[in-house]
C-alpha cells in the first residue's frame, strides 16, 4: 500500500493523472547524449504559399488609334526611306566590276585613238562626208587633218585614274573663205544654226542699199572649216559607254549607248573606217541610238 500510493502521488506532482491500480514504473534511461525533446510538444507550423505580386492591367488602345512611336509620323517616315534605300543600294562587287569595265573601254579607245591619229595626219585623207551649210552652198571633197586625243581623267578616293571622257577631234577643210548673204530671218537663223553645229565661228554684218541706205539682209563670212569629233563617257556604274558622233559625214549628231566590254578592236575598227569612208557595222548592235539635226 505504501508503494502504490507513493506513485500515485508522483503522478499527480507531474501533472498526469495516473489510474487507481495502476503501477508507475519509471522507465529506463541509458547513458549516452541527451535528446531534446521539447520540438514534439510544439504546434505544427503551417507555411503558407508566398503572395504573387499584383498583376499590372493590359493596356487598352482603341481600335482606331494606333500606338505611338517615337518621333511621330515624320520618325516613321524616315524608317521606310532608310529601308527603300537599302534595299536599292547596288552590290558594291558588282560596282567595282562595272567601274573597272568602262575604265578599261575607255583607255582601250584613248590607245587605239592615239596611233589612228598620228597614221591619219600623215595620209591626210579626204573627207567622205557632205556637209551643207543652205541650198546651194556645200562642202565636200576636202581633206581631214588636225587629228588629235583629248584623255580626261580625274583621281579617285583610293588614288586610281579614272576617265571621264576620251574625245577624238579632228578639221574638215582646207582654210577657204565664204561669204553668204541672207535677207530672210528664217533662213537668217538657219545659217547661224548650221554654222553653229558645224563649229564654224562667222563674223556677221549688216547688208544695206548704197543709195537708200535700206537694210537688204545679213552677210556671214567664215572659214570653211568643219570640227567632227567623237567622245566617249563612261557610264561607272552602269558597265556601259556613251559614244557621241559629232559630224563625222554630215551635220549631225548621233549619240548611242554601249557596253563597255563591247569597246575592242572589232568596234574601234570599225570607227576608223567610218571615218575613212569605208564599211562599217559599228552602230548595228548599238543601244538607245538619237540623231541630231541643225
Amino acid at each position: 500500500m505504501t508503494l502504490e500510493h507513493t506513485s500515485v502521488h508522483r503522478a499527480v506532482a507531474a501533472g498526469r493523472a495516473a489510474p487507481r491500480g495502476t503501477v508507475a514504473v519509471a522507465p529506463q534511461v541509458q547513458p549516452g547524449q541527451a535528446v531534446d525533446i521539447s520540438q514534439l510538444f510544439e504546434p505544427p507550423v503551417t507555411r503558407m504559399p508566398a503572395a504573387r505580386p499584383p498583376r499590372a492591367a493590359a493596356a487598352v488602345t482603341p481600335p482606331d488609334t494606333a500606338p505611338p512611336q517615337d518621333g511621330g509620323f515624320l520618325a516613321e517616315l524616315e524608317r521606310d526611306a532608310t529601308s527603300r534605300q537599302t534595299l536599292n543600294l547596288p552590290d558594291p562587287e558588282v560596282v567595282n566590276r562595272n567601274i573597272r569595265l568602262a575604265n578599261a573601254a575607255c583607255r582601250a579607245a584613248a590607245d587605239y585613238w592615239t596611233r589612228m591619229a598620228e597614221h591619219l595626219n600623215v595620209l591626210k585623207r579626204v573627207a567622205p562626208g557632205r556637209y551643207a551649210f543652205d541650198g546651194r552652198t556645200v562642202l565636200e571633197g576636202v581633206c581631214a587633218q588636225a587629228f588629235r586625243v583629248t584623255p580626261k581623267l580625274r583621281v579617285a578616293h583610293n588614288g586610281d585614274e579614272l576617265f571621264e571622257s576620251v574625245t577624238l577631234g579632228w578639221r574638215v577643210g582646207s582654210g577657204e573663205r565664204m561669204r553668204l548673204v541672207k535677207d530672210f530671218p528664217a533662213e537668217i537663223e538657219r545659217l547661224r544654226a548650221r554654222l553653229s553645229f558645224a563649229g564654224v565661228s562667222a563674223f556677221e554684218s549688216p547688208v544695206r542699199h548704197p543709195q537708200t541706205g535700206r537694210l537688204l539682209g545679213t552677210q556671214f563670212e567664215f572659214t570653211a572649216d568643219v570640227i567632227a569629233s567623237v567622245r566617249l563617257t563612261p557610264l561607272h556604274e552602269n558597265g556601259k559607254v556613251r559614244l557621241s558622233f559629232h559630224n563625222i559625214d554630215a551635220l549631225e549628231r548621233i549619240e548611242a549607248e554601249m557596253p563597255a566590254f563591247a569597246i575592242r578592236s572589232g568596234e574601234l575598227d570599225d570607227l576608223a573606217r567610218w571615218i575613212c569612208g569605208k564599211p562599217n557595222a559599228l552602230l548595228k548592235h548599238a543601244q538607245a541610238i538619237v540623231r541630231h539635226e541643225p
